[in-house]
């Protein structure tokens, strides 16, 4: 039994702007007459799990939406627009902090910015009882001694329960022992229930820590990255690969191998190319340059061995 705990936002921005699109699709569009170089996009999205967002150019004040709450959202709007953001934390988290690229912003849950130029702001949530301290990840015993830090995740079976998180820049994971009960009671919780999350940290607050490890120190470098290079497409599928965008006209793409993702590119033909199914086309095409370009599922159970 393997489920996947969190509410990932997304492997790549893509999916967060179909995210967005989905649920914001009143986003109020710039006036045709506008020179395009006027215009500029205000990205809003969260980090983790805990709240959501709501974003207006209007000039009205963002208020929650219970029904449908938003975790990504967008506006393009003329420089000089009005932009206000609000951050509203669900039942058992706070509110702990607006970031852009990852510099404190500001501490209030509503922030209004003036549209000047592309900019990404990220929500913060924390659990409540935990301010966002450094911990001391030597000292760390069971799960709840990490619940206060920015998590990127979580999954659960075969007797493990891993915790992703986020400290000093770095991402890591945390290797827990779980009991069946208490996988099952994890996966008996209802996941639309208003106090889930309370629910959830009380279950794995008292998880063991085996294993504490620094996902971004053990990115592989670009020797080891090098070490595909000649290899199929086919290949990589067949040792546990998977694509998650591929550009065909340039012969580029992401691939997720374990833990991390990579930037790949092919040479080859490929016969069909608008019938291509990445799983089963590939065989034809060659690595020829490759690099590890970050984390691409921390809560992945196996870390590759090669």
């Amino acid at each position: 039994m393997k489920k996947i705990i969190a509410m990932l936002l997304t492997l790549v921005m893509t999916l967060s702007l179909l995210a967005a699109c989905g649920q914001n699709a009143e986003a109020p569009v710039a006036d045709a007459d506008t020179d395009p170089a006027d215009i500029v996009t205000i990205m809003v999205n969260i980090k983790g799990l805990g709240g959501s967002i709501e974003i207006t150019d209007d000039g009205t004040d963002p208020h929650p939406d219970p029904e449908y709450p938003m975790q990504s959202a967008f506006v393009n709007a003329e420089k000089g627009t009005v932009v206000k953001i609000l951050a509203t934390p669900e039942e058992g988290y706070h509110f702990f902090k607006w970031t852009v690229n990852g510099v404190e912003y500001s501490v209030d849950p509503l922030i209004t910015v003036t549209a000047e130029e592309d900019t990404e702001f990220i929500a913060e949530f924390l659990p409540e009882g935990k301010d966002g301290k450094h911990v001391d990840l030597a000292t760390v015993t069971v799960l709840g001694d990490l619940l206060g830090l920015p998590d990127v995740g979580s999954s659960c079976g075969d007797g493990r329960y891993i915790y992703a998180f986020e400290q000093d820049g770095n991402t890591y994971r945390a290797i827990c022992e779980i009991s069946e009960e208490t996988a099952q009671a994890i996966f008996d919780l209802d996941f639309e229930d208003p106090d889930y999350t309370k629910k959830e940290n009380e279950l794995i607050a008292p998880l063991p820590v085996k294993a504490i490890e620094n996902l971004t120190e053990g990115m592989p470098t670009q020797e080891e990255a090098d070490r595909y290079l000649g290899k199929t497409g086919q290949e990589l599928i067949d040792e546990g690969w998977f694509v998650h965008f591929y550009n065909l006209e340039e012969m580029k793409f992401g691939m997720v191998h374990g833990v991390y993702s990579y930037a790949i590119t092919f040479e080859g033909e490929i016969k069909d190319p608008e019938n291509f199914d990445e799983n089963t086309d590939m065989g034809g095409l060659t690595v020829v340059a490759i690099t590890c370009d970050g984390i691409g599922d921390a809560t992945h159970m196996d870390m590759p061995e090669d």
